[in-house]
């Protein structure tokens, strides 16, 4: 398989309190490596605070890393001229965690994805319509419904898929998103990521998925990573990480998952317990 984007030795501190002269930098991402190949979903698992986000923002070329490299097709982000970095922001798109924040209030959704095609020469003026037509049919919209609306006027689930089209108007080769279903309720989370697995599947996207729900990384992943105070602390085909994990942290976000019966929660949980007691002091 051919990786789109990798990452090697990545770093990311932030500056904390000085303390008699002295930075007290922290690690939000400490020595991180990956690569993500075409057609694959590359899952980024663990509790808030490990540093998926910032990950997921150096990746997409948002922030610098500290230290550390990026490289699109083999060749470092940084050393990008003009015309290379506007190909690597076509190429790799994001999708955000709250869909509200990420779109204009002030524009309806057809001047929302004609600016996409504008910008970007993605169509001429007279094929607009049709290209916004298609685009909103992509992600299960009707263009007849949807087409004058304004962000406020639709619901969590339409503004997402009016984010994901907006992402697939520029004809990308992977996905970034950070949390994409966690402000959406749970019917409409289904819902969208039925709709990224369809998109993922019909045009041979590479996907790097950010969350923390393990239900849904199992259900379509083929790789995870689980990350943990900045570093990755185990990675791997899914099926191996989650069905024989090797990190006692990786079996600590596994005994919390949600699962339907609460006998099994129970039972997970007491088990969890247990392993976390303090021994007796003899």
């Amino acid at each position: 398989m051919n990786a789109i984007l990798s990452a090697r030795s990545i770093v990311k501190s932030f500056g904390g309190r000085r303390w008699f002269g002295a930075a007290n930098d922290k690690r939000a991402v400490d020595g991180v490596d990956l690569d993500v190949n075409e057609g694959e979903t590359l899952a980024i698992v663990g509790e808030s605070g490990s540093g998926k986000s910032t990950l997921a923002r150096i990746l997409l070329g948002l922030i610098k890393p500290t230290s550390g490299e990026v490289a699109y097709q083999g060749r470092p982000v940084d050393a990008f001229a003009s015309a290379d970095w506007m190909t690597f922001r076509k190429a790799v798109q994001p999708i955000f965690q709250d869909p509200a924040s990420s779109l204009n209030p002030r524009m309806r959704v057809d001047t929302t994805l004609a600016n996409v095609l504008r910008r970007h020469k993605l169509a001429t003026r007279d094929r607009f319509e049709a290209e916004i037509t298609d685009l909103l049919a992509s992600v299960g919209l009707d263009a007849a419904e949807f087409h004058d609306r304004y962000p406020h006027q639709l619901s969590g689930g339409q503004q997402q898929r009016i984010a994901i089209a907006r992402a697939m108007a520029m004809r990308p080769r992977l996905i970034i998103a950070d949390e994409p279903l966690s402000s959406l309720d749970m019917s409409v989370q289904a819902q969208i990521l039925d709709l990224l697995v369809s998109l993922k599947a019909s045009r041979n996207l590479g996907l790097v998925l950010i969350s923390h729900d393990l239900n849904v990384v199992d259900a379509i992943s083929d790789r995870v990573m689980v990350m943990y105070q900045g570093r990755i602390v185990e990675a791997g085909p899914t099926h191996q990480v989650l069905g024989s994990p090797a990190s006692d942290y990786t079996r600590s976000l596994l005994a919390a998952k949600l699962v339907a019966d609460p006998h099994i929660a129970r039972t997970r949980r007491l088990a969890m317990d247990a392993a976390l007691a303090p021994a007796p002091i003899s």
